[in-house]
């Protein structure tokens, strides 16, 4: 291998990145992954499972809140640290306490007190990824980007495996609490590698000329025609909705056909993570050499097709070669749709507004996410699994569809100047 792609993956910028994936990746897995299967495992009704999505809802919504994070420093702390590490820094005074305060409940005794926790976690976690997103939009240059992206994602993905593997594999020798109490340290961990290896002179306030905190959305506005807005939006909100539906529903799915929890985590935590890993690479390469309107077309076919694969693990049951099969399908293609999407979304950002507008335009999506796939347990319970999946694949159908007509009539100018 090359020793100057080995420098450049191994520098200190990429290596924060790759750190603050893990942090970002850590909140959601535990919240859409690890909390569904610990629901699940308590007898919770599959329908009420399903509400738990509305928990999510913050990172839909973040971008209300992402101007005041671009526009306000934080007493104190952004005098040595700067201002997006100052910002992760104090978001961590209060997501550990919320995190440890999750694994001290009990399902059964306290289902709408953890819905509150997890929603604060969820606010909480949401807040962190408006800093880490702008924060590695800024740090690299337009040609790093994608190199960015595939770091990011790894970093995420293996947070994925700490809080879904990691904790269910601790579950077997610890109590939940102890198990989140562990997961808190290793996150604090974390943190303080992060504002040790980026240089702070280069990490400070940069968003002081604003005038106001509606001014990114302006920004954004003015720059596109409405047309042209209206169609990133549509296509934002439906390129991943079936991918979303129908990963909702995966883990009580698993559970629910007969799987155990060590069975879920090599296969979903372990073999799925590492597959998404390839497929976020895989998809870096597609952007660089084929371009990220096709890459999107490419991953959206394989993310409709993927959906079939948990049909046929319903039809032949507990058989752990089969689920082999669908994390496989499911989650590469995910990865590969993830790389493109991401890269997507960040050239589509000006770099004087990353947090706000990142926050707005991936905002986008996460409603699917969030409100529209709530109702999915309902759904399983009224035409059962198989339909469920089957209306799962038809709903990324219209992503592919407007992306078609979008690379065809209408391509999008991408702006990436600051």
């Amino acid at each position: 291998m090359n020793i100057n792609i080995l420098k450049f993956y191994f520098s200190k910028k990429l290596i924060s990145i790759f750190l603050m994936g893990i942090l970002s990746g850590i909140p959601l897995y535990l919240i859409l992954s690890t909390l569904f299967i610990w629901l699940t495992r308590e007898n919770i009704d599959i329908s009420t499972i399903g509400l738990f999505a509305l928990t999510s809802i913050p990172w839909s919504i973040k971008f209300l809140w992402s101007p005041f994070l671009d526009k306000y420093n934080v007493i104190f702390l952004n005098n040595y640290l700067g201002h997006r590490k100052s910002w992760l820094l104090l978001i961590q005074f209060f997501l550990i306490p919320s995190l440890l305060f999750l694994g001290y409940l009990e399902p059964n005794e306290d289902l709408l007190i953890i819905a509150i926790i997890a929603l604060l976690i969820s606010f909480l976690s949401a807040s962190q990824d408006i800093v880490i997103d702008a924060f590695r939009i800024e740090m690299l240059d337009e040609k790093s980007q994608g190199a960015g992206v595939a770091m990011t994602q790894l970093g995420y993905r293996f947070g994925g495996i700490i809080s879904g593997a990691g904790t269910l594999y601790l579950k077997e020798i610890m109590t939940w609490f102890e198990v989140f109490f562990t997961l808190s340290i290793f996150i604090m961990s974390v943190v303080f590698l992060v504002i040790f290896l980026i240089n702070t002179k280069k990490s400070k306030q940069v968003y002081n000329h604003n005038k106001s905190i509606l001014e990114p959305f302006k920004e954004f506005i003015f720059r596109n025609s409405f047309s042209k807005i209206i169609l990133i939006l549509s296509f934002i909100f439906f390129f991943k909705f079936g991918d979303v539906v129908a990963g909702v529903m995966a883990n009580p799915f698993y559970v629910k056909i007969g799987f155990s929890n060590l069975e879920i985590a090599n296969a979903s935590k372990i073999f799925g993570v590492v597959m998404t890993v390839l497929g976020v690479f895989f998809g870096g390469y597609l952007v660089k050499t084929k371009g990220i309107l096709n890459a999107l077309i490419y991953s959206g076919f394989l993310q409709i097709i993927s959906n079939l694969l948990y049909i046929l693990l319903y039809k032949v049951g507990a058989e752990f070669n089969y689920l082999i099969l669908t994390i496989a399908g499911e989650n590469f293609s995910g990865g590969l749709g993830s790389a493109a999407f991401v890269a997507y979304l960040s050239v589509l950002c000006n770099k004087k507004y990353t947090g706000t507008q990142y926050a707005l335009l991936s905002s986008i999506m996460g409603i699917a996410r969030t409100v529209l796939s709530s109702p999915a347990g309902f759904l399983v319970e009224f035409v059962g699994w198989g339909y469920f999946f089957l209306i799962s694949t038809f709903l990324g159908i219209p992503g592919l569809l407007i992306l078609f007509w979008m690379k065809s009539n209408f391509p999008i100018n991408i702006q990436t100047k600051s």
